[in-house]
């Protein structure tokens, strides 16, 4: 399963797929579901004009687009990701933007001063940091007193759908969330906040619902990882063609169901 989206995040310069990395962040974007978390998340950030603000793992720059809008007049966003071609990409994209820039970095090394911005934001990167909670101290160390710090992550143990077979099922499912460095990061969230001196921490649980079984895959690589399995040996291949038909027949009925459940945080720098 090489390149897959679950672990291939952490090292999308060395993938031999950009696009499949940039598609799945087009596509993710494009959900209405993912489009009002981030919505919220902006507004969590209590961003307005002449405010600094530090987006982690930018991909393709809309989101950092979206804030430097928040923040004009006279305020800045600098945009950071740990892979090249990400900010090569969202460069391309957004780089005419006033006061939004975009540099390489890694979230557990940032390369800022403390107490540098008013906010920061990161969304759906933590779950492929096998060390959360250094990015998370970080992103601390650069956020001003009273500044504010907005995450929001997937808990990959809470995704569920509907299925005949128990264990065949929670193979697949447990694999696939195995796959991330930090795939319980949304449970972890809050925890973290408070080991790394925030205060205020809220956390808001966002659960989405699917009915489409061609979108859910695209997103949740079902398919993709019962062939992984078959490949490894661990599941067979009759099991797993039995498993894709049950969903597949659900799907041409109607009846196909899969949810899951991600977090949004938010938590304030103490002001000494």
């Amino acid at each position: 399963m090489a390149d897959d989206l679950a672990s291939g995040f952490q090292r999308v310069d060395a993938a031999s797929d950009f696009e499949m990395f940039a598609n799945c962040l087009t596509l993710i974007d494009s959900l209405p579901f993912f489009a009002e978390c981030k919505r919220e998340s902006y507004d969590l950030l209590a961003a307005g004009p002449g405010s600094r603000l530090l987006e982690v793992g930018c991909g393709l720059g809309d989101d950092a687009a979206t804030l430097a809008k928040r923040v004009a007049p006279g305020g800045s966003v600098v945009a950071v990701d740990g892979s090249q071609a990400m900010v090569d990409a969202a460069r391309q994209r957004h780089g005419d933007i006033a006061g939004l820039s975009f540099e390489n970095a890694d979230a557990t090394q940032l390369p800022y001063q403390d107490a540098t911005f008013d906010g920061c934001r990161i969304d759906r990167v933590l779950q492929h940091i096998a060390d959360p909670a250094a990015a998370i101290r970080e992103m601390v160390r650069v956020l001003r007193p009273g500044g504010v710090l907005v995450a929001f992550d997937n808990d990959w143990e809470t995704l569920t759908i509907d299925a005949t077979d128990r264990a065949l099922t929670r193979a697949i499912l447990n694999t696939w969330c195995d796959r991330f460095p930090s795939g319980w990061i949304g449970r972890r969230l809050v925890p973290l906040f408070l080991d790394a001196g925030l205060g205020g921490v809220v956390t808001h649980p966002k659960t989405l619902v699917s009915s489409d079984l061609g979108v859910a895959d695209r997103v949740f690589s079902f398919f993709a990882t019962a062939e992984g399995l078959v490949h490894a040996g661990i599941i067979s291949r009759a099991d797993a063609d039995r498993w894709i038909g049950e969903l597949q027949a659900a799907d041409t009925a109607g009846r196909f169901f899969t949810s899951y459940t991600g977090f949004l945080v938010s938590g304030n720098r103490p002001v000494y």
